[in-house]
């Protein structure tokens, strides 16, 4: 078995190199933005790419070949070399450029943006999954008014929102809980926190918290600055099958989006 192993994946290191042609991102950690969209090109992580996924595929493709694993260990790692390259450096330079601003811009608004190239003919769309704006806030550091009920904790909310429409205020996150005020529509407030279990905003004024607000009637209120971000960019185009990838970017000390693959 070690012997076949080993064949195939001598095969796969030709397909490797061959498949190691096209230019792209590659898909390394904790690294700056404009690292993210860094090929290396011939010789480093591309053929690297496709070395280690013809590995992996060799190894699936002889698990589940059934009978003739042979066949299935080399259809594994020529599939998991092609996977490998593809993955390790795709995008030409005009592509990881325009890639590279649609993610600046949708880190930066929290809006997802697309971006595409006549030239290559290839496309991408970044979005925006979930932000983020500081860390948890401690249910015991706010001034709650006369009746309001305290949680343990919040989830930052990222600061000034705007009532959509005539919203109740109530005592707890929940329509059971009492009435305590309203906020008119169009009237903006102090975000204080959200309600860990979602749906509920904590309403302030003043320097005090005066009820919650369902979060479906209220929303942000100018530009807010996240301080992590989960996005999904995918890429489709140039003759190769559409993929997506997940990742995580916080702000350093420094303001600079550092980006890991999630």
């Amino acid at each position: 078995m070690t012997s076949k192993i080993s064949a195939a994946l001598a095969i796969a290191a030709v397909t490797a190199t061959t498949l190691a042609a096209a230019p792209a991102p590659s898909l390394a950690q904790s690294r700056g933005l404009g690292g993210l969209f860094a090929c290396e090109g011939s010789g480093g992580k591309q053929e690297g790419g496709a070395l280690i996924g013809a590995a992996a595929g060799a190894l699936l493709g002889n698990k589940v070949g059934g009978k003739n694993k042979t066949l299935g260990t080399l259809v594994g790692a020529a599939a998991g070399a092609a996977a490998g390259g593809y993955i390790g450096c795709r995008m030409q330079s005009t592509d990881a450029n325009l890639a590279e601003q649609a993610t600046k811009k949708a880190l930066e608004t929290g809006e997802a943006q697309t971006w595409s190239n006549s030239r290559t003919g290839n496309s991408g769309r970044i979005s925006v999954l979930s932000s983020s704006y500081g860390p948890p806030i401690d249910g015991r550091s706010v001034n709650y008014a006369r009746g309001v009920q305290s949680l343990p904790s919040y989830e930052a909310a990222g600061g000034a929102y705007v009532a959509g429409s005539t919203t109740n205020l109530r005592a707890g996150p929940s329509t059971k809980a009492a009435v305590v005020g309203k906020l008119a529509s169009g009237e903006s407030f102090d975000a204080i926190g959200l309600a860990p279990a979602g749906g509920w905003v904590l309403v302030g004024r003043g320097g005090q918290a005066i009820g919650y607000a369902a979060a479906s009637l209220v929303r942000p209120y100018g530009q807010q600055v996240a301080s992590c971000r989960v996005i999904d960019a995918s890429v489709a185009g140039g003759g190769q099958r559409a993929t997506s990838q997940r990742y995580s970017a916080c702000k350093d000390n420094r303001g600079e989006w550092q980006v890991t693959q999630a």
